[in-house]
Formats: C-alpha cells, sequence, structure tokens
C-alpha cells in the first residue's frame, strides 16, 4: 500500500488528539477524496504536509505544536517507509532469513498502524 493511498477523516485526527478546530484548520484548504458516511476523506500525506506546514506558523502556541507533534507521530507510522531490497546475484540462509523477518516486522507495524487508526476513529488517543 503506497502513501497516496492511506487515509484519515477529522474523527481520527480528533482521536489522535487534534481538537475539533485544529482538526478543521487542517483539512480546511485540502480537497477530500472521498466521502464515508457523513465523514470526508482525505489522504494521509496530505494531512501530514498540512499539519507540519500549520505547525511551521509563527502564531501556533507551544501547546498546539506539541499535539502537532504527537499526532505526525502517530500519523507517519502509518506510512510506508519501506526502501525495497536489490536483489541479491547470492543468496545465503541468513539473507532469506533477514528478509523474512523483515516482511514480518512490516507486516507487524501495519498491523499496529491500523490498529491506532482504529482507536482514533473511535474517539480515543494514546499519549
Amino acid at each position: 500500500m503506497d502513501a497516496s493511498t492511506l487515509t484519515t477523516t477529522r474523527k481520527q485526527l480528533r482521536g489522535y488528539g487534534a481538537s475539533h478546530y485544529l482538526a478543521r484548520r487542517l483539512t480546511r484548504s485540502l480537497k477530500p477524496i472521498a466521502k464515508s458516511g457523513n465523514a470526508y476523506v482525505y489522504t494521509l500525506a496530505q494531512v501530514v504536509t498540512a499539519a507540519r506546514n500549520y505547525s511551521e506558523q509563527a502564531r501556533v502556541q507551544p501547546t498546539t505544536k506539541q499535539i502537532l507533534e504527537q499526532m505526525l507521530t502517530q500519523l507517519v507510522s502509518q506510512i510506508d517507509n519501506v526502501v525495497p531490497m536489490l536483489p541479491d546475484v547470492h543468496r545465503t540462509a541468513a539473507g532469506d532469513a533477514s528478509r523474512q523477518l523483515l516482511k514480518q516486522m512490516h507486516r507487524t507495524d501495519k498491523a499496529m498502524a491500523e490498529l491506532k487508526a482504529t482507536v482514533a476513529s473511535m474517539g480515543g488517543h494514546e499519549r
């Protein structure tokens, strides 16, 4: 799954710790890619960019910046940052084992990110 297909809603942003106002402010200039029930759906990459741009503004309060940083940490963890491995000319047992381990770690990270998104959509967030 690439970063352009990962999505979030304002409700999920509130679940990650953003206030109602902050979630609305971050998504105000974004174009929703879909609608799920009554909620607009935004790409995760767009929301991350908007959050970074908003946190760089001079008038943003320190507590808001802290909330944005915590939220960005959780959102960025959902984006796959897997660097494809180049094929080995000489395959070894250790290389095969490490590839298998990396695949399992990626699956675990992906499952954890999906769980966090589910928790966020239910309205809770981690601290």
